[in-house]
């Protein structure tokens, strides 16, 4: 006898093919031989139905898995598609909007100049009546004692007599202050000189003296640095 090495039949030692299967059958070997060359049990018969039974389940295994990766390859699309949807309708209002602001700013533009404001001036910040007021010299003097103060006087000019004024002159020797260079209110005389003194006198002689000239409202009309000899007497700038 022959047994078929796919499905285990038994077949005749003359069979050329099995009679079960069809597969070809080596007829001129032994059954031992036969068991050698194939690895079939000669008592053994092959399951068909669980062989067909495990390729159908690996066959739906596989669609499964082809059938969850082709939904999630749409579900990923779709969300896409949406996003780039909400983007594109965002643009689109944002460009509606800066096109309705142009057309109400040029708008705006035309009715000014049809003449709807008409009677609207436009007014140009006033300016002070000292902004003209400048140092133009002055002098320092100060005594030979300790208890001597030390007067400043800037010339601002004739045209400006009776104008009232501020000033700040702070003094230092070695760049250490002396005073606080506080702000007083002055009115310039009839010659076109603001004069102040110091407030008290100062242990050292100064060899600086920063002058500031406001106008009578605060505002800051005119500086000047001075560099002074540390000594006594009237030195002019």
């Amino acid at each position: 006898m022959v047994f078929c090495p796919n499905c285990g039949f038994e077949n005749k030692n003359s069979a050329k093919f099995c009679k079960n299967c069809g597969t070809p059958l080596i007829t001129d070997r032994p059954i031992k031989d036969n068991y050698v060359a194939t690895g079939n049990d000669p008592t053994a018969r092959v399951d068909n139905s669980r062989s067909n039974s495990s390729n159908s389940n690996s066959n739906a295994g596989s669609d499964n898995k082809n059938l969850i990766i082709i939904c999630l390859t749409v579900v990923i699309c779709a969300i896409l598609i949406a996003g780039a949807l909400v983007l594109f309708s965002n643009n689109n209002s944002n460009d509606n909007s800066d096109m309705l602001s142009d057309s109400a700013s040029l708008n705006g533009s035309v009715g000014n100049v049809n003449g709807t404001d008409t009677n609207q001036v436009i007014e140009e910040p006033a300016k002070s009546a000292q902004s003209n007021i400048k140092i133009q010299s002055g002098s320092f003097s100060t005594g030979s004692g300790k208890s001597d103060k030390t007067y400043c006087s800037v010339y601002v000019g004739e045209e400006h007599a009776g104008e009232n004024v501020k000033i700040s002159v702070l003094y230092s020797r070695d760049g250490s202050t002396l005073n606080n260079g506080n702000i007083v209110p002055k009115t310039v005389d009839s010659s076109g000189y603001v004069s102040v003194p110091s407030a008290n006198a100062f242990k050292y002689y100064p060899d600086d003296a920063y002058i500031t000239l406001y106008d009578s409202n605060g505002n800051i009309l005119d500086t000047q640095e001075v560099y002074l000899s540390p000594e006594s007497g009237k030195q002019t700038f």
